[in-house]
């Protein structure tokens, strides 16, 4: 009996498996499917198959009675034969099957018989987009079937209310009503007409650009056909010489001049960034993190510098986390920030890997002092930058896509930037597992991926013009290059020399680059453009002589007059070679770089070129020695020691303890 009940249940689990797996014919699939969605044909009609996938039951209907349907009807997966009639029509017609199944979402399948005249036939030859999105929603797919070969003839842009605007509006959008259509390219269009003039139907995709214009832009896409003995025809059987596709995209909000434009371009820029910041708009613009305003305090208001109207206006604003896509450029709404003072936007995914284009809107900030564009992936700037050197005095250009020096120097350096002090060029590596410069082909690449800034400045290369340009700038008080690909070896005291002679700069440190205590005390930013006279008066001199380890003495005036007032200066993990000279070890904020770690430390492990071993020869960067910078022992109230160079320091360096 035992044995009985255990077959019984065997055979009912068994039955329940069998019932189950017929209830479920296709597996995975919910509601119903179909394998294509598009069906083009020719005027003598035909035949054409569809594939339907299913797990309940469904029905399909034609909406024209020119198309028959064999089965109609079915469980399940099928293969639905299609019979088309032919058509005496000179132009096109089309029908749409539904496959329906109970309760769930129907499939439509658009049947388009062409005539036998000549059509191109777009699905929807209106299209209406946003004025601005994410990258990758900025494009929209037209369906095109057409029975020749066609291509874009011409596109006709304008403004939808240019009947209404006035010359001054039109003036001030002009730049905004055209080519904002990424159109696709002549293979995109290419179809293969291998049955004659049997149809064909092709998805063709447009990119499109964002719109800062508050006016509706319209393009008219002309399709024409590649062939001109080709005539098309209408949906009349007219004759006509192109089918036109028409984009209307919305007009922009309109950035007024004043507090609420800048907030509103503060909102719109970081949308375009697609930051992951986000900004409080219940909250006053003056309680928003990463935002300052003008106030009647400032002494940049108070000494005219600013007009009044820049009272309550976006004075600094930051970005950071942004994703800007290959190709792309700084959003065009930061001109609205007219009295912008600072700007920064940084970190930018995948930087190394996308191109990014500064654009000229920035350059016009007529009071913009200081700029950060960080890890943002620029590799070059426009031209027009350099309307920003009348103000700006601080530049932050670290880790981006420059491939050399020159692309910068070129715009940014002393005759068009006076008033800059602080210049960053900082790791603009595109790669960060590069350590052999060997492996560098012809192009600047390494496994196919360009590298970033590579630059030899030996004597005699190209590149050393653009850094010697860097080292003759009076003004700069940092100037910071590591950690990208500089090779070579750093300019000697004679070529350094050279270069000051030609910009027609001193050679050597004269008494006007000096203050005293009583200027100080009196003007206390005097600082910035001097050198203290009581701590640095050696430099004055030529009677005290002093010895950098085995190397010839040097006397005070023998000392090239290098980026005289810099603090900092950093070259430290590149690829450099040979010499330090003694512009740098004697330079008066020599101590002040931190220069063990800084200045002399290059790539670990790291090959030039040539395959040579990277680093300097004649500095230790384990024990190295300032005896003959600041001596070695207190000098008391002594300005000068024999054989030492800058004795004082000794008390700030070695007895405050700032330096091991």
């Amino acid at each position: 009996m035992k044995y009985i009940i255990k077959i019984t249940l065997g055979l009912v689990l068994c039955a329940g498996f069998v019932t189950s797996c017929k209830d479920d014919d296709e597996p995975g699939i919910d509601g119903i499917t179909v394998d294509k969605e598009e069906i083009t044909i020719g005027a003598e009609g035909g035949t054409e198959k569809i594939a339907v996938s299913s797990n309940t039951q469904w029905v399909t209907r034609a909406s024209e009675p020119w198309i028959a349907i064999s089965p109609a009807n079915g469980i399940g997966s099928a293969v639905c034969d299609l019979a088309i009639d032919s058509t005496l029509m000179n132009t096109a017609r089309t029908a749409q099957i539904r496959f329906s199944a109970d309760g769930r979402e129907s499939k439509l399948v658009t049947v388009t018989q062409f005539g036998f005249g000549k059509q191109i036939l777009v699905r929807e030859p209106e299209v209406k987009i946003l004025s601005s999105d994410t990258y990758n929603k900025r494009h929209f797919e037209a369906i095109i079937s057409t029975n020749i070969a066609f291509k874009i003839g011409s596109v006709d842009y304008f403004f939808a209310e240019e009947a209404n605007m006035s010359d001054e509006e039109k003036e001030e959008v002009k730049g905004e009503r055209s080519d904002w259509l990424t159109l696709p390219k002549d293979k995109d269009l290419e179809m293969d007409f291998d049955r004659g003039a049997r149809p064909r139907t092709i998805k063709v995709d447009f990119r499109w650009g964002m719109n800062v214009a508050p006016y509706t832009r319209v393009a008219k896409i002309n399709l024409v056909p590649v062939n001109s003995e080709d005539k098309l025809v209408d949906d009349n059987g007219n004759k006509i010489d192109a089918v036109v596709l028409t984009v209307t995209q919305e007009k922009a909000m309109k950035i007024e001049d004043n507090r609420a434009g800048d907030s509103l371009a503060i909102i719109t820029i970081n949308s375009k960034l697609q930051s992951m910041m986000s900004f409080d708009t219940s909250e006053s613009m003056l309680n928003w993190d990463f935002v300052t305003l003008w106030e009647s305090t400032d002494k940049e208001i108070k000494s005219g510098e600013l007009p009044a109207e820049a009272i309550g206006r976006v004075r600094s604003v930051s970005y950071a986390m942004i994703d800007l896509q290959d190709g792309e450029s700084l959003p065009r709404e930061i001109r609205h920030l007219k009295y912008l003072e600072s700007f920064s936007v940084q970190s930018n995914g995948n930087r190394q890997l996308r191109t990014i284009s500064l654009g000229e809107e920035i350059c016009g900030l007529e009071y913009l002092k200081n700029l950060t564009i960080f890890s943002v992936g620029i590799n070059t700037l426009p031209e027009s930058f350099i309307k920003l050197g009348k103000k700006l005095e601080n530049l932050d250009l670290t880790s981006n896509n420059f491939p050399t020096l020159s692309v910068v120097t070129n715009i940014v350096n002393e005759d068009n930037f006076p008033n800059l002090r602080y210049l960053s060029l900082t790791g603009c590596r595109a790669t960060e597992t590069l350590r052999d410069l060997s492996l560098v082909d012809g192009n600047n690449q390494y496994n196919g991926r360009n590298i970033g800034l590579h630059v030899d400045i030996s004597q005699g290369q190209e590149q050393r013009t653009a850094f010697l340009k860097l080292l003759t700038w009076d003004k700069l008080i940092s100037l910071e290059l590591a950690y990208n690909f500089i090779e070579g070896e750093l300019p000697t005291d004679a070529e350094v020399t050279a270069a000051l002679m030609a910009a027609g700069k001193p050679v050597s440190y004269q008494n006007d680059d000096f203050f005293s205590e009583e200027e100080l005390a009196a003007t206390p930013s005097v600082f910035l453009d001097k050198i203290s006279s009581d701590t640095c008066q050696w430099l004055l001199t030529t009677d005290n002589p002093v010895t950098y380890l085995e190397q010839s003495p040097v006397r005070g005036q023998d000392i090239p007059r290098v980026l005289p007032f810099a603090r900092e200066v950093r070259l430290n993990l590149n690829f450099l070679t040979g010499e330090i000279p003694n512009w740098i070890l004697f330079h008066p904020y020599f101590a002040y770089w931190n220069p063990i770690s800084l200045v002399f430390n290059q790539q670990e492990g790291g090959k030039n070129t040539a395959g040579k071993t990277v680093g300097f020869n004649n500095v230790d960067l384990v024990n190295y020695d300032y005896s003959y910078y600041y001596g070695k022992k207190d000098p008391g109230t002594d300005q000068k020691v024999d054989g030492v160079a800058y004795p004082l320091y000794y008390r700030k360096f070695v007895l405050s303890e700032t330096t091991n």
